[in-house]
Order: structure tokens, then C-alpha cells, then sequence
């Protein structure tokens, strides 16, 4: 699939335009929510593969290894509570996401709500580190927000799909999710894409998913931590001329 196809899928897609869920106050679960809105196929024995629900954007080239220590020695531990606290959720009234209880609900549901569920670098640290902010904003995306999310080995991401649209809720297809992959890969590290394994990629190796509609997971069974930027804004004519022109052998220097 080009990305043009790609793209166009996503606009076929029918959100509900209320940014505060009150539909989804109705599930215990965020999870069932979200798949009612979703048009991924949810059958678990079908074979998928990279094109279809998450697509290679090329590589960046440059070293970043200092940043990238930095960074990992500067990550905050946090729980899912506080990742999700006024503040985390840009968009959203105050920053809180009014499904807060429903997504405490399948962390419990899969005995991950222990404290030190996941480690995050907030975009206000990114700053700090140039090189890295470069292959932020080599995407030109309107409303940019960015982390950096390092996983340490033995925690995990539980399969989800993502609600994003009320940063664009009369054009969802304008909102567009970049992973930035800041290490090479090493066994044990996976990212999930619906049926569709993620593995070996390489330092800066770029990717991007659909986001609104494709169950989505990751674990760090590995020895070392798995450090990756997510880049979440709103696709502009700069934009897409990047996405379009952009190939898995792509490569861009910084």
C-alpha cells in the first residue's frame, strides 16, 4: 500500500465528534470502546504484514548517542495515573482524558498498574536535545506534540487503540502518529500492529500507524531499554509532501 492509499483509508473513517467520550462513559472497558469506532477487521488469524496498518518511512543518519543516554538517565518513572494527569493529554479540557477510569480498568484487567509501568521524557525536556528535535521537526506537523518513551525491560504496553481525534474531530485524517526508533533493535523488543510483528529495526529507522484504528502494543523482554520518540500533530501541506515522497529506503541526514 503507497501512502496515499494510506492516508485516504483513514478518511473513510466515521468518529464520534464528542471529544469527551460520553459514549465510551457507558463501557467499563477503553478498550471495547474503541473498537466499536474502529475499522480494524479484529480477526486474529489473518496474516498482515508492514504497508498495511503501519508504514516505513525511511531512516534518519547522524549520531544522537549522547542525547539518547541522556535521556534514559532523565526519564521519569511513572504510573499510568500520572501519565495520564492533568496536563498529559493534550487536546482535552485541562488535559485530562474523560476516559481516565475506563483505561485504569484494562491496565488492572492485565496486572499492569503497578507504579513503574512506563518511563517518559515530556516534550518540554526535548528541547535539550537538538539532534533530536530535528527529526521532530523535519515532519512539519500543525499542533505537535512529542515524548520520548523508554521502556524498560520487563514492562509493557497492553494492546489498545488509540483516541486521538478530538485534536481534529472534523477531519481526523489530519492527525498523524511518527514512532522515531532512537537505538537499534535488540531481541526481546517488539512493537505490535494489530496481527503484524514490528522487530529489528535500526537507529532511527521511522515508522507511522493508524493510529484511530489498529490495536496496538509493546514489550521490552530484552536486556536493555528501548528508547523511541512518538510524534502526534496534524498533517500539513509540508507534510504530506514528506510523507509522500518518503520510501522505506529513504534517508535523512541531521
Amino acid at each position: 500500500m503507497n501512502i496515499n492509499q494510506y492516508i485516504d483509508r483513514i478518511k473513510f473513517k466515521t468518529l464520534p465528534q464528542d471529544f469527551n467520550h460520553q459514549d465510551g462513559k457507558n463501557y467499563e472497558s477503553s478498550y471495547e470502546y474503541t473498537k466499536t469506532f474502529s475499522n480494524y477487521h479484529f480477526d486474529k488469524f489473518k496474516q498482515e504484514q508492514e504497508g498495511e496498518w503501519y508504514h516505513q518511512l525511511g531512516r534518519f543518519k547522524g549520531d544522537w548517542a549522547d542525547d539518547v543516554a541522556k535521556i534514559i538517565d532523565k526519564s521519569k518513572s511513572l504510573s499510568w495515573d500520572q501519565s495520564t494527569a492533568a496536563g498529559q493529554r493534550p487536546g482535552f479540557p485541562g488535559g485530562v482524558s474523560p476516559m481516565r477510569t475506563q483505561e485504569q480498568n484494562d491496565r488492572k484487567a492485565h496486572g499492569l498498574d503497578h507504579v513503574d509501568h512506563t518511563n517518559l521524557v515530556l516534550e518540554e525536556y526535548l528541547d535539550q536535545f537538538p539532534k533530536i528535535k530535528k527529526m521532530v521537526d523535519h515532519w512539519h506537523l500543525e499542533k505537535v506534540s512529542y515524548r520520548c518513551h523508554v521502556q524498560w525491560p520487563g514492562q509493557t504496553f497492553a494492546m489498545h487503540i488509540d483516541k486521538l481525534w478530538h485534536r481534529n474531530p472534523t477531519d481526523p485524517s489530519k492527525i498523524v502518529r511518527i514512532i522515531v526508533h532512537l537505538e537499534d533493535y535488540e531481541p526481546g523488543q517488539i512493537l505490535i500492529y494489530g496481527n503484524a510483528v514490528h522487530t529489528q529495526w535500526r537507529a532511527g529507522d521511522v515508522h507511522m500507524f493508524d493510529t484511530l484504528n489498529v490495536p496496538h502494543g509493546t514489550f521490552n523482554i530484552s536486556n536493555k531499554p528501548r528508547p523511541n520518540i512518538t510524534i502526534t500533530g496534524l498533517r500539513s501541506a509540508l507534510t504530506d509532501q514528506r510523507l509522500q515522497e518518503a520510501t522505506a529506503e529513504s534517508e535523512y541526514c541531521i
